[in-house]
């Protein structure tokens, strides 16, 4: 089977959805699953344009994603597509629903060029993500009814943080107090709602909250126009792990309870006092009748209000009779737990039945410790178990009722449901300790973890994991697949865990192992485990992804006794782990700190250089090779007052991204020294200046350098660019591109060290290169032997490209690859890099007459 019939089975093996237009909107490519998708065969849409897949896919014609790729149009882009991309290399990629197929997918159309770096055809494969629709949806309806139940509540709540500063209230806090949003967000609550002359109370009840947690209170609490009202405050901590966050406090306006109760206790007294004058005299006794039964009613009625406001607070009111050993609820009690329960009367059977197992004895203990004094109230926590044995949080509180004696003759008391409360701090508990999309651990556990086991002097390995060539993943396939091969990567480190093993996600596609254990042998057999159980390929969405990991290990306290020491160890590691090769680990050693402090010893020397303009360029020439005279210059970097040389800080300057602003200097000075050069009178040569693969493909490089060259009024063909070989290793039609640019901009480009990459010829064919530069190694090699040179040099020639052979030495090197052929030579035979002041005194030489001498 040949190639290309090998690729195109392939294609038509892939379950996902593939077309590919040509560049006048033609389909040529419809594979399989596609066929089944849309229930339309190739043989009905092949060579058909004017947007028939369009047609197919949505019931309308319209742009698609491989359109785009082909014409942009950001107002299609905009309307039609959500989180729409369009890379450098052409590429785009977007979501998008089909009413017609009733199909969310997610889709990417990639450019093919052809060797002038014109499109010639678009593929665009696609994605159903449907169920991450569904789900994100469904997501968005739980949060939703988290927030209705905050902005219905009949009740007032407001938030704030450990400071008591309020930041967000519903609409009930802002009717009962009068208020608007912004008058309260960002104010301390106290001061809102209790006035300066009154704060001594309100302050008592914070201090309360901050030192108990909880707060039950019924007091005076005044509206913006400051009437006073009065209120039932509940008021709770919202904590994670002892650390607090803030609190929210839920005001009850019990204004007209309180009314109603004062009344009653108003009517009582009037009563008293009427019987005793019933008692003191008789006659008075049938003229006062109709008074009493007045006051009776009236009692009654207040009583049944009453009963309806208790109700309405969504409340239990509880009662224990001391003398009669009986237990008295509110009627609305039996709803929840069921008639015969409170039949029953005696507390203690009561709270064997109702009360959870857990929760008995502290009830229990709460209600004797009170009796005795040993407490000014009752306060409590307890689950409740309902009819349906269902349970149920609630907030338990009470005090005495004394009668004339000074006798607590019966304990009165309120139940009030937390159960949303405490589903809300489990929640918040757990997603303060948790990792969302994977479910494991996160750094702040791993940090809470760590320093519990180094405080206690226990003795372990940490494990630093890194996804190799993640990003890669995510770029090709999406996020969406990406996050779902995080999840199926967290669920081999979960099927590990025990009681000595525990996993984290630190973050990104980096992973945490924390061992128990301090045998070497232990840990690296356990090392062996890790890389062993993702030898195993991972399947998402039909598409089979090889994961591999590189680790880097430390054990403490050996290797340290800090988390962040320890942390910088295991980075250390896993970075010369990934160097190595990647899929391995390493355990840290003190050669790895040794390498690392001089590689951060450099860095900062660097970042010290770019502040200070402390490089400095030299110069060396390029000498014709038949003329003996100078062609142009290169201009090579170098550290001021250091002698640190370029091959040992480049490569440090290139993986920390340093080289970019680096290389923008050496552009900004070659061209700034052109210009002055040509202002002087001195002859103007083309200078070269390299580029590292990081500063060839930064997307700003170009605009940059035209910028430069405007700024300064250099003619672009008197700067030249030297590239290695390495860039042509991937990305090759965005090389093209960029190269094409380059040349559209005016410059020149070399290609640099010719004989120690790739040495593949065939991009030389398709590569817009001028030069060709050998490197002083491939000459030193081929030189004796003349027929491989000399058919080197006509190839490249062949090619329409120059050639420059680097590292010239020796009088002889200069003869041989002149008549080699060569068209420029370089090296310290002619002339070392000289500072910029020197370079006048080199350019008008002529190098032939020197060495006929």
């Amino acid at each position: 089977m040949d190639k290309e019939k090998f690729l195109e089975l392939v294609i038509e093996l892939l379950p996902d959805p593939i077309f590919a237009i040509d560049k006048d909107g033609k389909i040529i490519l419809w594979n399989r699953a596609l066929e089944n998708l849309t229930k339309v065969k190739k043989e009905e849409v092949l060579g058909k344009g004017n947007f028939t897949h369009s047609e197919i896919f949505y019931g309308y014609k319209r742009p698609t994603l491989a359109d785009l790729v082909l014409k942009p149009d950001e107002e299609v882009e905009r309307k039609s597509y959500t989180n729409f991309k369009r890379y450098a290399d052409g590429s785009v990629e977007g979501e998008t629903h089909s009413a017609k197929l009733d199909y969310y997918d997610w889709a990417k159309a990639v450019p093919i060029y052809n060797e002038n770096g014109d499109i010639e055809v678009v593929v665009s494969i696609s994605r159903d993500i449907s169920e991450n629709i569904k789900y994100q949806k469904q997501r968005d309806i739980l949060l939703k009814r988290y927030e209705t139940l905050f902005v219905n509540s009949p009740d007032g709540i407001a938030c704030f943080n450990k400071e008591h500063i309020i930041f967000d209230v519903n609409e009930s806090f802002l009717k009962i107090f009068g208020y608007t949003r912004e008058e309260c967000i960002g104010k301390n609550l106290d001061d809102l709602v209790v006035p300066k002359r009154l704060r001594e109370e309100a302050v008592q009840k914070t201090n309360e909250l901050f030192e108990k947690g909880i707060v039950d209170t019924e007091a005076i609490r005044y509206t913006k126009t400051g009437d006073p009202i009065v209120v039932n405050i509940r008021a709770t901590l919202m904590k994670i792990d002892d650390e607090i966050l803030g609190g929210y406090g839920i005001y009850t306006d019990v204004t007209e309870k309180v009314k109603y109760k004062e009344e009653l206790e108003s009517t009582n007294m009037e009563l008293e006092a009427t019987i005793e004058q019933l008692m003191s005299n008789e006659e008075e006794l049938r003229a006062q009748y109709d008074e009493i039964q007045k006051y009776s009613e009236m009692n009654e009625e207040l009583k049944q209000k009453y009963e309806i406001a208790i109700e309405a607070t969504d409340c239990f009111i509880w009662e224990i009779i001391i003398n009669k050993g009986i237990m008295n609820f509110s009627k609305n009690f039996a709803d929840l737990v069921g008639v015969d329960i409170i039949r029953k009367e005696n507390p203690y059977e009561i709270i064997e039945e109702i009360v959870h197992e857990e929760d008995r004895d502290k009830l229990i203990n709460e209600l004797t410790k009170y009796k005795s004094g040993l407490t000014d109230e009752i306060e409590t926590q307890i689950r409740i178990i309902d009819k349906n044995k269902k349970i149920h949080w609630y907030l338990a509180r009470g005090k005495g009722i004394k009668n004339r004696e000074g006798e607590i003759t019966t304990l009165h008391g309120v139940l009030i449901d937390i159960t949303k409360i405490k589903q809300q701090e489990e929640f918040i508990k757990y997603l303060a300790e948790h990792d969302s999309l994977t479910g494991l651990y996160n750094r702040r556990k791993f940090r809470e973890i760590l320093d519990n086991e180094l405080a206690n002097n226990r003795k372990g390995a940490l494990f630093l994991l890194d996804i190799d060539d993640f990003k890669n993943i995510n770029d090709i396939l999406g996020h969406v697949y990406g996050d779902e091969l995080l999840k199926r990567f967290a669920k081999v480190l979960k099927d590990m865990v025990n009681e000595n093993i525990i996993a984290f996600r630190f973050g990104g596609d980096e992973f945490l192992i924390l061992l128990k254990e301090e045998e070497l042998k232990h840990i690296v057999s356990f090392a062996d485990k890790v890389l062993n159980a993702f030898k195993e390929r991972i399947v998402v969405d039909y598409l089979e992804s090889n994961l591999t990991v590189s680790m880097g290990i430390v054990r403490f306290p050996y290797d340290g006794n800090t988390i962040d020491e320890l942390m910088i160890k295991a980075d250390i590691a896993m970075y010369n782990a990934k160097k190595a090769g990647k899929n391995r680990y390493f355990l840290f050693d003190k050669q790895m700190k040794l390498n690392f402090n001089y590689k951060i010893n450099i860095e900062n020397m660097l970042r010290k250089a770019l502040k200070n303009e402390a490089f400095l360029l030299l110069y060396q020439p390029i000498v014709e090779t038949n003329t003996g005279k100078v062609s142009s210059l290169e201009a090579l970097l170098r550290l001021r007052d250091n002698n640190i040389g370029p091959e040992k800080f480049i490569p440090i300057a290139e993986e920390t991204g340093l080289i970019l602003p680096i290389g923008k200097w050496v552009i900004k000075e070659v061209v700034k020294q052109i210009s002055i050069w040509a202002k002087g009178g001195c002859s103007c040569l083309p200078v070269a200046i390299n580029l590292s693969p990081r500063q060839f493909y930064d997307a700003a490089l170009i605009d940059y350098m035209k910028k430069v060259l405007d700024e300064y009024r250099v003619d672009p063909s008197l700067l030249e660019i030297e590239i290695t070989e390495n860039v042509f290793a991937e990305k090759r039609h965005e090389t093209i591109n960029i190269l094409n640019r380059l040349k559209n901009l005016g410059v020149k480009i070399s290609l640099d060290d010719f004989g120690t990459g790739y040495s593949s010829l065939n991009y030389l064919t398709y590569m817009p290169i001028d030069k060709i530069k050998l490197d002083k190694k491939l000459k030193d090699r081929f030189i004796e032997d003349t027929k491989i040179m000399d058919s080197l040099i006509v190839l490249l020639h062949g090619l329409n490209m120059k050639v420059v052979t680097e590292g010239v030495e020796e009088i002889e090197d200069y003869r041989r690859m002149k008549k080699a052929g060569s068209d420029y030579v370089q090296g310290y035979l002619f002339s070392k890099p000289v500072k910029q002041e020197e370079v006048e005194k080199i350019v008008n030489m002529n190098y032939g007459e020197i060495l006929c001498e």
